[in-house]
């Protein structure tokens, strides 16, 4: 079985990263998926005098940046409703894990651009989702 979608499952949740509510399996795919790591540093990192870096790395974050483009109206309603949730769980293929993973994250902020009424389509439909609990060091 072939699968195209990076995120398989939302699922409504709470700070502590309990799930919530009834998961979420049916959302259309993406366009763009794109994954990156965020390192969590300590506050008193940074350069020193000489110029070495001390990174001081406290956790690791992943942060996907998702987009959906000529998506429905309907579609769109379903994508924002799924992620709206303070926190959700996202069951998502994970690239550096190389398989599918449940994790814990919050959404940024979301932005639709370019209604098109004679098309009942949204031109573009995107937000970040950033993890909440982030992996120790």
């Amino acid at each position: 079985m072939s699968v195209n979608v990076p995120i398989k499952t939302v699922t409504p949740a709470n700070a502590s990263g309990t799930a919530v509510g009834a998961a979420i399996a049916n959302l259309p795919a993406p366009t763009k998926s794109d994954w990156s790591k965020m390192d969590i540093s300590a506050p008193d990192a940074g350069r020193v005098e000489s110029g070495r870096m001390l990174k001081k790395r406290k956790g690791k974050a992943d942060r996907i940046d998702l987009e959906w483009q000529m998506i429905s109206r309907a579609d769109t309603a379903l994508v924002l409703q799924a992620f709206d949730p303070e926190y959700v769980l996202v069951e998502y293929l994970d690239a550096k894990a190389g398989q599918w993973v449940t994790k814990h994250f919050y959404t940024g902020d979301m932005k639709t651009v370019g209604w098109m009424p004679h098309l009942d389509k949204w031109e573009t439909v995107s937000f970040a989702i950033i993890r909440a609990t982030p992996d120790p060091r």
